[in-house]
């Protein structure tokens, strides 16, 4: 192999790497998108701002609800110690994660009367640069419906979108269910949740359909899988 030939091997391999790392960084993007306008978008009904109507959450929230509830995902119970395990709990209360979990993750905790834990999760929840733990966090939980959906042929943000809003209702098993019994027809399947699949009408359910067809709008759908 001649000297000059190394030198075009090499510069090929900074090409194709450097094509591969730009690939990898949009497709990063793509899902933090994804996940930012699924969450405060369709699940958190823009944070109850919406001319759609209806309640909603937000990143700031910070209620009594069941011992204490925060964030954009209204974290309460068990859910907290999932976010007490993505912030650092030491530098927010001065306990560590384990001890948070232990004792301060459920109804009868008594956490929200805790001066220390209130003013712990406001700084936290206060700061914008924040906001990107609570998505990492929520969205785990609807983790396993997307990648369901994913292995059944869908590929759109839209698809998706209508799997993290069926699935924070019914569970990531009920939302599969649903599905499958509709041949993964995602907008069958929207139009189904908004009747409760055979039952009555769900005005909460019809929100959220308005807000999937806001945020990801089928005249705009696009692949992200």
């Amino acid at each position: 192999m001649t000297k000059d030939t190394k030198i075009w091997i090499i510069i090929g391999s900074s090409f194709l790497l450097t094509g591969v790392a730009i690939f990898l960084i949009r497709r990063n993007k793509r899902w933090d998108r994804f996940w930012r306008k699924s969450i405060y978008g369709v699940l958190a009904h823009e944070g109850g701002k919406s001319d759609i109507g209806g309640s909603g959450k937000d990143y700031t929230d910070l209620i009594s609800l069941d011992g204490g509830t925060v964030g954009i995902c209204h974290f309460a119970s068990g859910g907290l110690c999932s976010l007490y395990k993505g912030m650092d709990t030491q530098k927010y209360f001065g306990k560590s994660e384990k001890d948070m979990c232990d004792n301060w993750a459920s109804k009868t905790s008594g956490a929200y009367q805790e001066s220390w834990w209130r003013e712990g999760f406001k700084k936290f929840l206060d700061n914008p640069k924040n906001n990107k733990v609570q998505i990492n966090v929520c969205k785990k939980s609807r983790q396993g419906a997307v990648d369901n959906a994913i292995k059944n042929g869908w590929r759109t943000d839209r698809e998706l979108a209508i799997a993290v809003g069926v699935s924070n209702s019914y569970g990531n098993s009920g939302f599969s269910s649903k599905a499958k019994s509709r041949d993964w027809n995602a907008e069958k399947i929207l139009s189904d949740y908004v009747n409760r699949f055979g039952g009555s009408f769900s005005s909460h359910y019809d929100r959220r359909r308005k807000m999937i067809d806001k945020w990801f709008p089928q005249s705009k759908e696009k692949n992200i899988a």
